[in-house]
């Protein structure tokens, strides 16, 4: 096995687990391709088995060579995929994301879409951060803000934007209160990408251990549904229940 296989084991097996349950399609897939809705349905029925998981990728493969263009939310499903799979062909699985990644070296947004949704722990709050950048059409200091925020900033506006609808300045509600002006300060262009991008921001705090982090993240989620900032796009109550087809 390759050192990129290795890798790729570790790191999709510590993205949240796949769990079979009733299938309902989701809200996030609404108005996207046929086949990726197909491919998040047969993940619903994953069996658990070597044959299963070669049709998995047969499936990815054959969505990829489609022609379709990629969306984040296809990215998700395909990230889900390899990770059911991974275990019962690594290879392939390695060959697929090597494949993945040539295809978009030449679009950093895309390519950090990808790498949002397939990396764990501090590469995947990284290259989440540089997504949401893209997708916002945010200069390279909201990166750099968002990386190294702090409750002592010297942006006046922000702490009291922090304190006036949070109740307290803190590095958890400056997080909060900074990504809250950055997302409600114009309409958005792409809605349902940055909701799901929030959901890769959280998932990349629990990883590295910042449970706060993930509460505010969490929290801001359904503050920005409840003021239509971006849609609803998951069926249950948790903000990840589209992770388990």
């Amino acid at each position: 096995m390759s050192a990129v296989s290795g890798y790729l084991i570790a790191t999709l097996l510590n993205l949240t687990s796949v769990t079979p349950v009733a299938y309902q399609q989701p809200a996030f897939l609404h108005n996207h391709p046929s086949a990726v809705v197909s491919l998040y349905q047969k993940l619903s029925q994953f069996s658990g088995s070597k044959a299963a998981a070669s049709e998995l990728l047969q499936q990815v493969d054959n969505l990829l060579t489609s022609g379709v263009e990629l969306q984040l939310a296809d990215m998700v499903v395909i990230s889900l995929a390899m990770q059911s799979a991974i275990n019962y062909h690594p290879e392939q699985v390695e060959q697929l994301y090597l494949s993945i990644k040539s295809r978009y070296k030449h679009s950093r947004t895309l390519r950090n879409y990808f790498f949002s949704c397939t990396l764990s722990g501090r590469q995947k709050l990284r290259t989440t951060i540089k997504a949401l950048r893209y997708s916002l059409s945010k200069p390279s200091e909201f990166e750099e803000k968002l990386s190294f925020i702090g409750h002592a900033s010297d942006d006046e506006e922000l702490m009291s934007l922090a304190n006036s609808r949070y109740g307290e300045i803190s590095y958890e509600s400056v997080y909060q209160a900074f990504l809250y002006r950055a997302l409600t300060s114009q309409p958005l262009e792409y809605p349902n990408t940055v909701a799901l991008l929030l959901r890769n921001l959280a998932l990349a705090h629990n990883q590295i251990g910042s449970k706060h982090i993930e509460r505010r993240l969490i929290v801001l989620i359904r503050e920005l549904e409840t003021e239509s900032v971006i849609p609803h796009l998951t069926n249950g109550p948790s903000v990840y229940s589209y992770l388990t087809p």
